[in-house]
This record gives C-alpha cells, structure tokens and sequence, in this order.
C-alpha cells in the first residue's frame, strides 16, 4: 500500500526582494518532499523581481499583481494554491532541504491536525551565497532538537485574553487547508509599512480556531538584513506597532466572541500606541471609533481602562 502524499503548497509572497526571490524559490523547488506546488506572488516590485520570477516558467506559479501589501499578496496565493498544506514563505527567507517533509510527517500522524509551527535559525544575507548553502543546511540540521514537536490547544487561553508566546514569524506557519479556508481571505489593510494584516493576524486565528503541534527545530533560515523594519526609526516603529494592534483587534474580532478578549486589548495597545506615536491615518481612527460604537457601556469602560493601563506602560518602557 503507498503512503499517503498530500500535496503542499508554498506561498511565496515579495516586494522589492528581486536579489533574495530567487534563493527562496529555489529553496522551495528543491525539497525532499516532491508532492509540492510553489506559487511566487510578486505584489507590485519596482526592482527586477518580475524578470527573477518568470525566469522559472512553468515550476512556480506565478501571479504578478499590483501593490496592496502584504494581506493582499498572501490572499492572492491562497487563492491560486491546491494543497491540502498551505506553507508560507517570505522572499527573503530559506526553506531547509527536508522542511516539507517534516511537516507532512506531523500532518500525516495527525490528521486532524491544523496548524504546524517550527523555529527558523538567522544568517546574515553575506553568508547565504549559493556554494555554502548546503553546508549551512547541514550545520543547522546538526544542530537542530530531536524531540518530538508538542500538540498544543490554546484555543480556552485564547478565549481568556491570553497571547500565544510560541507562534512564530510568516515562513514558520503552515495550516490544514481547511483552517485556512477559515482565515483566507485576510482584510488587506496596508499600514505605513504595508504589513498591518500579516504574520500576527493569522496565527493568532490558527490557534484560536484550532490544535497543532509545535517544535523548536529549526526548519528555516531566517535572513538577517537592512529592511523597512530595521531601518525605521524608534517613532516609526511604534506607528507600525499602531496599525497592526488596530488592524488586527479590529479584524479577528469579527470571527467571533471566543476572540474578543484578546481583540479588546490588542486594540486597547494600538490606541495607546497611536497616541504616543502620533499616527494621523484616519482609516484607523474609523477602525477605533466603529471598533467602540460596536460595544456596550461596560466595555466601554473596560477598554479606555486598558488604554490608559498601556499608556502608563509606555511612560516607562520604550516599546510595550
């Protein structure tokens, strides 16, 4: 009898990544695991990404869109993929050689399984030239746990107002087809960086909305290198900070009340954020105010508690 081969697709999504896309599709391409689709969203670059992309043909699928960010990316993806896994990956980041194949492991001895959440290990963009990759594949595989990955429901946690500290960064996340219809598509709100729904907003329904498993092995390289986040400065930052706290307790509230407590204090941090850091978009200040005319009296209350709670964190802490 043959063993069940789920196909899996990764979603790639870049901007402006045209010197990194090409080792990340590659990574992709080149797995342990055959039974995979990749499909490379290019979401309005202005360098050569479209010419690295196209240069694949027919082993990626590639969609070419205009600018909306990176919600709008990922729903593009989401929509032209078949897997029954859905694994993400941002252009500037690696897969491992065997990443696939250890994810279908999990799904295949669970199949009631909805999310997997591995750990990515960093390298500067200096050492990842293509003649030591595989020896950095081999360094980390060496180094990685060999203990098995952990079931975690987090889903009554959650419901309290409890954050998850283990959910990782957008190439660490791979779902169930079916917990991805549940979250795809993403509201594609784009911030001043173009990230206000991302990474955050979509683990935090995963786990909200199902079980998984867990592992500290790293599966991924992480890219260390100038970007939008490491180049923006201490104010900036906390604008950013405002617009995904907004954006995504505004938006997973509307999945239902299991996510309302953590909604209210996410939502709670982006105003007393927005304060600090003076964000003038008045898209968010829409969000804010329907955000509180959907709410009683009580929570009312509650919620302007909670914000002068963080602004008073904030008098004393750089970054909450």
């Amino acid at each position: 009898m043959s063993e069940y081969k789920p196909l899996v697709s990764i979603l790639i999504n870049n901007y402006n990544y045209g010197s990194f896309v090409s080792q990340s599709i590659d990574s992709a391409l080149h797995q342990t695991y055959s039974n995979v689709e990749v499909i490379v969203v290019d979401d309005g670059s202005k360098d050569n990404s479209p010419e690295v992309i196209r240069s694949y043909g027919d082993n990626v699928i590639a969609v070419l869109k205009e600018n909306g960010g990176q919600a709008s990316a990922l729903n593009a993806g989401f929509a032209r993929s078949s897997g029954e896994i859905i694994c993400l990956l941002d252009a500037d980041d690696l897969y491992l050689p065997n990443k696939v194949a250890d994810v279908v492991k999990v799904f295949r001895k669970d199949n009631k399984t909805d999310w997997f959440f591995h750990r990515s290990t960093p390298y500067r963009s200096d050492q990842l030239v293509n003649n030591r990759l595989t020896d950095y594949f081999q360094e980390v595989n060496q180094n990685n746990t060999t203990e098995d990955p952990r079931k975690i429901d987090f889903r009554n946690e959650l419901k309290s107002g409890k954050a998850p500290d283990f959910a990782p960064a957008t190439s660490n996340i791979c779902l169930s087809r079916a917990l991805a219809e549940k979250i795809f598509p993403m509201p594609e709100v784009r911030g001043k960086s173009g990230v206000a729904i991302s990474d955050l907003y979509i683990k935090l329904l995963a786990v909200g909305l199902g079980t998984g498993y867990q592992t500290e092995r790293n599966l991924c390289i992480f890219r260390l290198h100038n970007n939008i986040f490491s180049e923006t400065d201490f104010t900036n930052k906390r604008k950013i900070g405002a617009e995904i706290s907004i954006a995504t307790g505004y938006w997973i509230r509307a999945k239902g009340p299991d996510f309302e407590s953590l909604s209210n204090k996410l939502l709670a941090k982006g105003v007393s954020l927005k304060k600090k850091s003076q964000v003038n978009d008045q898209s968010f200040s829409k969000l804010i105010e329907d955000y509180f005319s959907q709410s009683n009296l009580l929570e009312k209350i509650k919620l302007n508690f909670m914000v002068t709670y963080y602004l008073l964190k904030l008098s004393f802490v750089k970054m909450v």
